[in-house]
């Protein structure tokens, strides 16, 4: 062979081999310090350090919750009532039966009358706010009204839910139908009676409405509820 031929595919071959080298491995970046490397050790605080004297308090204590103040509000209880009775105490039932139930308050009628006489009373085991009138040692009646307090502090609702302060028309939507009205006999221009009946027994309930409002009620006996001064 042509010794230019020889070097020339020689050189060829060289050059070819040369293409053919695999490339440089590409450069990968550090990596990245792992999360559970541990921070080095807090170096121990001495004595003289600001750490080691500052006093250690305690959490705050987390206020009262809305509910429990809510709850400790005192909240008027409510009694049952019915046309015969008020509580525990029963329309007929002997005045002496119930002395042991006391402290009793009077308002004071029967002092230097008879043995017997009419009298009112309240507290004992009564509802707050109803009072009762007692006549010959026998529990006449009921009424939503204190001796002395206001009858602006009765909560205590009368039989049907009746309470003082209600209008006319509530009245006659709470009690049952067969309710009278008359005139009232001190003003009789704004003032009415409105009285039901039982039919089934001797037991009624009255309503004094002034200006379309009640402002007394009282119940039990027939009789007695028919009195315009409760004892006479």
């Amino acid at each position: 062979m042509n010794p230019l031929l020889r070097q020339g595919s020689a050189l060829l071959m060289v050059v070819g081999l040369t293409g053919c080298a695999p490339p440089d491995p590409p450069v990968l970046p550090a990596p990245a310090a792992p999360l559970g490397v541990v921070a080095p050790a807090r170096e121990q605080a001495s004595n003289d350090d600001d750490i080691a004297n500052r006093p250690i308090e305690d959490a705050p204590a987390a206020p009262p919750a809305a509910e429990a103040a809510v709850a400790d509000d005192a909240v008027p209880s409510v009694v049952s009532v019915a046309l015969d009775h008020a509580g525990d105490v029963v329309i007929g039932q002997r005045f002496t039966e119930l002395a042991a139930d006391g402290p009793w308050h009077s308002a004071g009628l029967s002092e230097g009358e008879p043995a017997g006489a009419c009298e009112y009373y309240e507290r004992g085991n009564l509802p707050e706010g109803v009072s009762m009138m007692v006549e010959d040692d026998h529990v006449q009646r009921f009424e939503l009204a204190p001796i002395e307090d206001s009858y602006e502090a009765i909560t205590q609702p009368g039989p049907f839910g009746l309470r003082l302060g209600m209008t006319r028309d509530e009245a006659m939507q709470r009690l049952p139908p067969g309710s009278t009205r008359a005139p009232h006999a001190y003003d009789p221009q704004t003032g009415e009676y409105l009285t039901w009946q039982d039919p089934g027994s001797d037991l009624a309930i009255r309503l004094e409405i002034f200006d379309g409002v009640i402002s007394k009620l009282y119940w039990g006996a027939s009789g007695a509820v028919e009195l315009i001064e409760g004892c006479a």
